[in-house]
């Protein structure tokens, strides 16, 4: 894995040394402008863009640093770090991803998936998806718990359900798969929120207002972030084909990226619409309102 100053040196195109000292003077207390005008001679020659470029990426790449030294340490406290785990977690190169490989591991609430795995049911909802010919109902009537709340196949099945809804969910090479779609076609749509036309009337340009998201310039971005935050308008990230037909289609092509990393497929088989409605809550109960958050 390469040191901050090495990866800032080629983020940079300059020497590792010229990282270093720059990094020396600002740990001192010295100011890019400073630094950039008075000691030319001790960094090389680095210009106030790059330094400027320099100061944003090292307090970045420190915290990235420094949230994985806490990932790591909290994983291996739990007993549950891998060689395979470490490698990827060492690896990352993002907050974001680093976040998505800790998803699993993160400290929550007792959810109804957990409740689940202890009754048993991680079990039925492996069966069904190694095996779609396999009728649901039937097989959920051997894994009935009733002193966890399963008393029928009903709730077994909801209980298997919310396993693969937890595990799809908490899958970072999916999620990421899924985020980099959403932020290449995904578009942003903004409404003004009743009542709030006049108090937020300097905002009227986005009380109906739609664009890609990759060609929103940082501005707009700002803008309607700001509007939110004020109470003025409401945001979705809609998919295209959900801007185009007024409605999400079925299945959107989210659920057919999902469909093909967990391995569903539709062939009329007996359990082939319960994973099916399986990927449509995955997306659009759980991941869908993660990612657009």
């Amino acid at each position: 894995m390469q040191t901050i100053f090495q990866r800032l040196a080629n983020e940079l195109t300059c020497r590792e040394s010229q990282v270093a000292a720059a990094v020396t003077l600002l740990d001192d207390g010295a100011t890019v402008p400073f630094i950039a005008r008075y000691r030319k001679e001790v960094t090389g020659g680095l210009d106030d863009s790059q330094l400027r470029l320099l100061e944003v990426r090292l307090r970045y790449l420190r915290e990235l640093e420094e949230r994985r030294t806490a990932i790591v340490q909290n994983i291996q406290e739990q007993g549950k770090m891998t060689a395979d785990l470490q490698r990827v977690l060492l690896s990352a190169d993002n907050k974001q991803r680093l976040e998505d490989l800790y998803l699993p591991y993160k400290q929550k609430r007792r959810s109804k998936a957990q409740i689940a795995r202890e009754a048993g049911l991680a079990a039925l909802a492996e069966a069904l998806l190694a095996d779609p010919k396999l009728n649901p109902e039937q097989l959920a009537a051997q894994y009935l718990n009733p002193e966890l709340g399963f008393a029928d196949a009903k709730a077994a099945l909801d209980g298997a359900r919310a396993v693969l809804l937890e595990t799809w969910s908490e899958d970072a090479a999916l999620i990421g798969r899924l985020r980099t779609h959403l932020q290449t076609v995904g578009q942003l749509k903004t409404s003004v929120i009743a009542g709030q036309e006049a108090a937020g009337a300097k905002f009227s340009d986005y009380f109906d207002f739609a664009e890609p998201l990759s060609a929103m310039p940082s501005h707009r971005v700002l803008a309607v972030l700001r509007a939110r935050n004020e109470g003025i308008l409401s945001l979705n990230l809609l998919l295209p084909e959900e801007v185009a037909a007024g409605r999400l289609p079925t299945p959107n092509h989210c659920e057919l990226l999902i469909a093909k990393h967990v391995g569903v497929t539709q062939l009329n088989r007996a359990a082939d619409k319960w994973l099916s409605d399986s990927v449509r809550l995955a997306w659009r109960g759980k991941i869908a309102l993660s990612l657009e958050s």
